[in-house]
């Protein structure tokens, strides 16, 4: 069974492909994806009463409401009822859900950017595509508005906005400016106020003698930073404005930014150039 939590929740079973509206209901799905969103650890029934109901209004029998949800649950989920007890546990005072019975995309986006950051540049290449291609939207698209997805929300688009970011990278490195600036954009429109996104855009646009192009993305980082933050571009970007400016070889101020790879979990730390 293979269970995808980027975009819209879907459970595939073999030809059988259930959406959002195919788990029993609302409060049903809803417990799937607490199980899915502790990947493997217990979920005490408190917790997931705290989130599937505002404080008062929890019903009269809440383990009792619980149990009739995961039964729903299995049954739409499972032809084979022993297979949906050995997938949705029910433990003491808990339930959890038994990984190594499905196969989760966010598993395997992490395993790709886990290998991508040991790898070198081709296979990094080849391992960060495949993760990005897996983020084909916001974790579980269409809970965007239940609290208790928001965090692992966030986790996951600062990650797919760092392999962007990594990608625009490594493709300015293998002299692919053209698809190095298809990343940096696709980073900038999940995180409108990432510099680090802003300058490889410049960097891409400089490599291509696009130097109006160059100017556009200082002039709208400074002003989306100043209307929104408050604050200006930080000075790296401004080392790296007057750098472009002074017509400095894409390849070297790219080795000035970038010495080393960059980590793949967390943003590249800010650096400056001699």
């Amino acid at each position: 069974m293979e269970i995808s939590m980027f975009g819209p929740l879907l459970v595939r079973d073999g030809e059988r492909v259930l959406g959002p509206r195919d788990l029993g209901g609302a409060k049903p799905r809803q417990v799937l994806e607490l199980l899915l969103l502790a990947r493997g650890h217990l979920v005490c029934t408190e917790m997931i009463a705290t989130a599937l109901w505002p404080e008062g209004e929890e019903p009269r029998h809440v383990v009792a409401t619980l149990n009739t949800y995961v039964c729903v649950l299995r049954h739409s989920m499972f032809a084979d009822q022993t297979q949906a007890r050995r997938v949705i546990v029910t433990e003491p005072g808990a339930y959890r859900l038994a990984l190594h019975e499905v196969s989760l995309d966010l598993d395997r986006f992490d395993d790709l950017l886990l290998r991508a950051d040991r790898a070198p540049r081709q296979e990094r290449l080849e391992l960060l595509t495949a993760a990005v291609g897996l983020a084909g939207g916001p974790l579980l698209e269409h809970a965007r508005y239940d609290e208790w997805v928001q965090e692992d929300r966030l986790v996951y688009e600062d990650r797919t906005t760092r392999a962007h970011l990594d990608l625009a990278i490594d493709w300015l490195a293998e002299g692919e400016r053209t698809t190095s600036l298809r990343h940096a954009e696709l980073a900038l429109g999940r995180d409108r106020y990432s510099e680090e996104a802003y300058r490889l855009v410049m960097l891409a646009n400089h490599g291509l003698g696009r130097h109006d192009a160059v100017r556009r993305a200082l002039s709208r980082c400074r002003a989306v930073l100043d209307r929104d933050l408050g604050v200006g571009c930080g000075p790296e970007t401004e080392l790296m404005a007057a750098a472009i400016d002074s017509r400095t070889p894409e390849a070297d101020i790219l080795e000035a930014f970038y010495p080393a790879p960059p980590s793949r979990l967390a943003a590249a730390p800010e650096r400056s150039v001699a």
